[in-house]
Formats: C-alpha cells, structure tokens, sequence
C-alpha cells in the first residue's frame, strides 16, 4: 500500500482534507493494512478557505494534491503553496488551468525557488520522462541532441475513472470555447505568447503508419495533455532540438485496430463538445469518486515504446533510439497514478540536491521532466516501473530488442 511505503520509511505525512469524518473513514481503511498508519495525523483544510490552506502549506515540505476538477478546487492550493514555498505536485490534466497556473505564479515560484509540478499522473509522467530518456540517451550516448520522439502506447489495461471524466467535462463547460480551441490546435500552448513557436502541429484522426515501429497508429485519449507537457519540457530543459516534435498515438499493431481509435475519438470529441451528449455522458458514465474494482486496478497495466530520432546535418538519416517503458502490475488511472504521484512528491521532498546536481530547474510552474528529471526515472525504476533504452547504435547487438518487446512482462499479475 502507498502511504505504507511511505510510513516505512520513516517519512513524516498527514492526510488532509475538509471533512474530519472522511479522514477517519480513510485512516481506518490504512489501519486495516497497516496498523502503524493508525498514528498518521489530519490536516483540516478547505480549497476555500486561504486561512487554512496558508496553516497546511506553512506546515509541510510538500503538498500532493489529487482532488479535481483541479479548475474548481485547485486554485487556491497552488497559491498558497507558492506563498509559503512550498512544493507542490498533481495528477490534473486540466491544462486550461495549468497555464493559468504558469501565468500567475511561475515567476513567484522560480523567485522562490519552489516547483509546482502539474500532470505527474498517469497523464504525463511516463511520456513526459520517456521523451528524457531518450534525449540523455542521445546525448550522453550518441552526442546528438533530439529532433523528434514517437510515444506509442502498445497496450493498457484500467478502468474508467469518475473524476477523470469529470474534470474533462468541467473543462468544456466552464472554459472558454476559444480557449479549448487553442489548447487543441496548438502543441505550444503552455509556451509564453512571445516565444517563437516550431513546427510541430497537432496529428489528424486518420490512421498512419509508422515505419520506424513498423506498426499502424491510431488517435489516443491523453494526446492533447501529454505532447503540450513534452513540448513544454522541451522549452524549459533546452535538451532536445531546435525544432523538436513529438507525435503520440496508440499503436494496437494492425490497420483495424487504429482505425478503431479513429472512430473512439471521434466520438469522444463530439461528446466533449455537444452539450446533450455531455449530459448523457454526466448520467452514464462513472462519477467523482467511482472507478474500477480493487481487482481491475491489481490486474491492471500499461506498456509503451518511445521512439527518438536523432538531430542530424541536412542530408543525413537519423539514428534511432528505442525504449520500453511499462508498468506491469498497475492499472493506469488508479494504483498507477497513485504510484507515479507518491514518487514524484517524495522526489520533491528528499532529492533535491540530486535534481540540482542533474541540472533540474531550481523553481517554476514546471513539468516532471524538467522539475525532477532523470532523478524521478531512477526513483521510478526502483518502485517497478520500466524505462529503458532497447534499440540504439550505442548498444551492441547482444543488448538490442524488437519493438514488440519493450514491454515484455507487462500483462496480468
């Protein structure tokens, strides 16, 4: 169990939360697991009240924030944290409001000194880490910077998350319609207004083949989060190239199952955009605090294959690095994120002079791979999450492994 983990190692924490009686309920169900989490204490605090989210950040080394939709109940948090200099990490993929976030206190926060790290869920963490790997790789390895990365989720296995949705749909009603406009059609737009913008666009819903994983691509879900935190990575960590791009796609193998992610997403877009299907959506599907069973999250899993191609002279084929990142005994949403959230906040509050020796940025509205770095890969890599370069002219031939294995024992455990 999580918090267990963390009780073992002898790290000081406290659940927080605006209902006491909710707080024993939760602390009872820990206890049941671990009798040492009986003396883990509360913090009584409200999104809404500054007075009591100032006492918590005032108290604490770092806040790890998983109540959503972030836009309604995270505002506030952010702040206070700033004020008190305090780290900070979530788990929103509300990035309407993560650029709110970056345009209100990303100076404040880099003055400081103090991360405010969005999206270290499932949605970006290992395709924001997995697009790093890469680009050390390449450049510890090869001496080349990054020109473009692939990140091609080959399989995954979870249930449907209540506050997932949830959030999903308070971003398309409660922001602007414009605004949702730009977040979608731009792959810099948590960049600042005046940086020149490069030339990667956002993909169309048609299949494509892609012929360095020799695979069919189809949309996927988390795409318009995921490649704005890579390119957003790609500004404030400057290690890959000058005109970087970045393409993420589910990759099922055959023509028919891309093509069948074609038809998903366009019918999650239509629900996301029309207001009758919203309201449908609202009555059927799972609410804020429902998801899967404590037996689909423990058979959970996912399984990537990154794919980097090197910055070469005009005229010159690229060199290809490949990686396998995956997690094969966790669910993505649920048990996943949970795991990936802990270890980045543990990152925040134990490794900081690990990040600053890897050259992490000091403070700022930031990103997981520009906050922690390869330092957050190594932690990851301790708990059991995969990351690993495969392919690359780097290793010898003994060392290197086909695509369909980069995720070798991701399955059912």
């Amino acid at each position: 169990m999580l918090p267990c983990t963390a009780q073992a190692q002898g790290i000081r924490w406290a659940m927080a939360g605006r209902s006491r009686a909710k707080l024993e309920e939760v602390k009872q169900q820990l206890t049941s697991i671990d009798p040492a989490c009986a003396s883990v204490p509360f913090v009584i605090a409200d999104a809404d009240d500054e007075a009591s989210l100032a006492r918590l950040a005032a108290d604490t080394d770092v806040i790890i924030a998983t109540a959503g939709p972030f836009a309604k109940y995270g505002s506030k948090v952010v702040a206070a944290a700033v004020q008190q200099g305090t780290h900070y990490c979530d788990i929103t993929g509300e990035l309407v409001w993560v650029k709110r976030m970056i345009a209100a206190h990303h100076e404040a926060a880099a003055a400081k000194g103090v991360k405010v790290v969005h999206c270290c869920g499932y949605d970006s963490i290992p395709f924001d880490l997995g697009v790093l790997l890469l680009a050390d790789h390449a450049r510890q390895k090869l001496g080349r910077g990054l020109a473009q990365a692939y990140g091609l989720v080959l399989d995954a296995r979870g249930g449907f998350s209540g506050g997932t949705i949830a959030s999903g749909l308070h971003q398309a009603e409660a922001e602007a319609s414009s605004e949702v406009a730009a977040l979608m059609g731009d792959k810099y737009y948590l960049w600042p207004k005046e940086q020149a913008r490069g030339s990667d666009k956002p993909p169309g819903l048609l299949p494509e083949w892609n012929a360095y994983a020799q695979r069919w691509m189809g949309p996927f879900v988390m795409e318009a989060i995921n490649s704005r935190i890579v390119q957003r990575s790609s500004l404030l960590n400057g290690l890959y190239g000058p005109d970087f791009k970045y393409r993420e796609a589910m990759a099922p193998g055959g023509l028919l199952g891309a093509a069948a992610m074609s038809g998903l997403m366009a019918g999650l877009g239509a629900m996301f955009a029309l207001g009758p299907l919203r309201a449908l959506a609202k009555a059927r599907l799972p609410q804020p605090g429902q998801g899967p069973t404590r037996d689909a999250m423990m058979s959970g899993y996912w399984k990537h294959s990154m794919i980097g191609l090197t910055q070469e002279q005009p005229g010159q084929q690229p060199q290809v690095i490949v990686a396998g990142c995956a997690d094969s005994s966790r669910d993505p949403g649920y048990w996943g994120t949970a795991r990936l959230v802990l270890e980045a906040g543990l990152c925040l509050a134990l490794d900081r002079p690990a990040c600053d020796a890897a050259g992490c940025q000091a403070g700022g509205v930031l990103t997981p791979a520009s906050a922690m770095g390869m330092v957050l890969v190594g932690r990851l890599r301790q708990a059991g999450v995969r990351f690993e370069v495969t392919q690359s002219p780097a290793l010898g031939k003994q060392q290197q492994q086909p695509v369909e294995a980069v995720g070798a024992g991701a399955g059912k455990q």
